[in-house]
Order: C-alpha cells, then sequence, then structure tokens
C-alpha cells in the first residue's frame, strides 16, 4: 500500500481430480496478512483458515501476531522480534505458540543471536516444551560467512532433551 503498509494473501488447496479445488470435498486453506515496517521496528497480523475433514465442520482458525525492534545504535542494545499464534476451532483443543529472538550485530567482528519459543503449536492442556538457540556469524573474508549454532529441544517427561551443532557456509559472488 506505500508508507510501509502491506498486504498479502495465499490460498492453497486439494487439486486432485476427485476433490478439485474451492469445492466442498476438498481441503482447502487460505490466509491474509497486514504488515508495517519502518526503518527500525515493524510488526504484522496474520490470520488463516484451515478446513478440516470433509463432514466434520472443524475448520481452524489461526491468528498470528510478530513484531521486530532495532536500536539505531546496535552495539550493547540487540534488536529484538518476537512473535505468538492461536489456533482454535470448534470441538477441538486450542492452541498456542510463541517466539523471543535477540541479535547484537556488532559483536566483535559478526554477529551473535539468540532465541527461545515453543516447539510448535502446543495444545492449551499439554505441557509446553521448548527449544533453545544461539548462533555467532562471522565473515572469513569478503565472499565467506561461517555460522555456527547450537541449539536445545526439550523433549517429554523421562527423556534426554536433545541438543545439536550445525555449521552454516555462505558464499557470495
Amino acid at each position: 500500500f506505500g508508507d510501509g503498509f502491506a498486504f498479502a494473501v495465499g490460498y492453497t488447496g486439494d487439486g486432485s481430480s476427485t476433490n478439485g479445488l474451492m469445492t466442498k470435498e476438498g481441503l482447502d486453506a487460505f490466509g491474509g496478512q497486514l504488515s508495517y515496517a519502518d526503518d527500525s521496528y515493524g510488526a504484522s497480523v496474520t490470520y488463516a483458515n484451515i478446513e478440516g475433514p470433509v463432514g466434520t465442520n472443524k475448520d481452524r482458525n489461526y491468528w498470528g501476531f510478530n513484531g521486530y525492534w532495532t536500536p539505531s545504535d546496535t552495539g550493547a542494545v540487540p534488536s529484538v522480534s518476537a512473535g505468538y499464534e492461536v489456533g482454535n476451532a470448534d470441538g477441538l483443543t486450542d492452541t498456542n505458540q510463541w517466539f523471543v529472538g535477540f541479535q547484537w550485530d556488532e559483536a566483535g567482528p559478526g554477529t551473535l543471536g539468540t532465541a527461545i519459543g515453543t516447539i510448535g503449536a502446543i495444545a492449551s492442556d499439554d505441557t509446553e516444551l521448548l527449544m533453545y538457540e544461539a548462533f555467532y556469524s562471522y565473515p572469513i573474508n569478503d565472499g565467506m560467512t561461517i555460522t555456527p549454532l547450537v541449539y536445545i529441544k526439550e523433549t517429554a517427561a523421562g527423556t534426554d532433551d536433545k541438543t545439536g551443532v550445525m555449521v552454516k557456509t555462505s558464499f557470495s559472488f
């Protein structure tokens, strides 16, 4: 729309020859998002509707709220991003999920980031399992960046949490 505002819509459907797009027999999903972005902050509101199986009348509706803020001085104060989503449908358990991330763009020669959030959508009566991550991205030279990352993913009670380490190498020419 201009002045920092944007709008997007999307649709996906079951295009098989027996069900067809946008029919009662096919499973359809649509969504829309309104967002605003400025030089140092932004926010969005997203809505999606996903049809349930034929005859159940259990369409699931999702609302998502996301935002970010980047300080004008990126030294000691990190940029912050956060999001929250809720899902509901008649006769089904409500769900929610969230995340918060921090990023320091000037941490030595590279960028340091951390995040915490739920592992996917959590039913309102289930235990909330979290995932934590940290990364440090630094340039090796003008055309290559290395980003090591470590994460911890909580698992159900009585089992060990999962820990992983990854290294991403990016090239640009």
